[in-house]
């Protein structure tokens, strides 16, 4: 097993407890975007506005950070594949579509953003030239954790970060 599987495994684990923060949260709300260079502008704006509304200021450059990179993330590779015509790619669009979820519970914020691909995410090592790769990593550093699971109905994935307050603890 690599090391990128390893570390997801391990917030899988630790996340497994914190699934009430998105089942059952004190505040939520989500937003459905279309899987265009638009989205990680827009769900930037929109996590700025709710977690304001919800007095979790504090918390805002580290999630506002994490939606950035996931929904680009989504945006980028979580669509689907489009090899037919012009009239049934109309048919599909609304399937290219990210849906972001925020919840807040007991001074932990809950990121949940839906794509459309099965494919897991995958972490990968930018070279110091890149401009692009590292998102993933951002993740990660600032994450308190984070996974991603495919949806129930086989449709595509969900990509789950959490983001706690330092006096709130993670045991669930």
């Amino acid at each position: 097993m690599n090391l990128d599987r390893e570390l997801l495994l391990l917030d899988s684990r630790r996340i497994d407890g914190l699934g009430s923060i998105l089942d059952a949260p004190q505040h939520q709300k989500s937003l459905t975007l279309a899987a265009d260079d638009t989205a990680p502008g827009t769900a930037r704006c929109f996590t700025r506005d709710v977690l304001t509304a919800w007095g979790a200021e504090d918390l805002l450059d580290h999630v506002v950070l994490i939606v950035s990179e996931l929904a680009t993330n989504a945006e980028r590779h979580g669509r689907l594949a489009h090899h037919d015509g012009v009239e049934e790619a109309k048919r599909r669009q609304h399937q290219d579509e990210i849906t972001l979820t925020l919840a807040l519970q007991a001074g932990i914020v809950g990121i949940e953003v839906e794509d459309n691909s099965p494919e897991p995410p995958v972490p990968r090592i930018a070279s110091p030239y890149a401009t692009g790769g590292r998102g993933l990593l951002l993740v990660s550093a600032v994450a308190d954790a984070w996974t991603a699971c495919p949806k129930q109905d086989g449709s595509g994935k969900r990509v789950i970060a959490f983001v706690k307050r330092p006096e709130t603890s993670l045991t669930p």
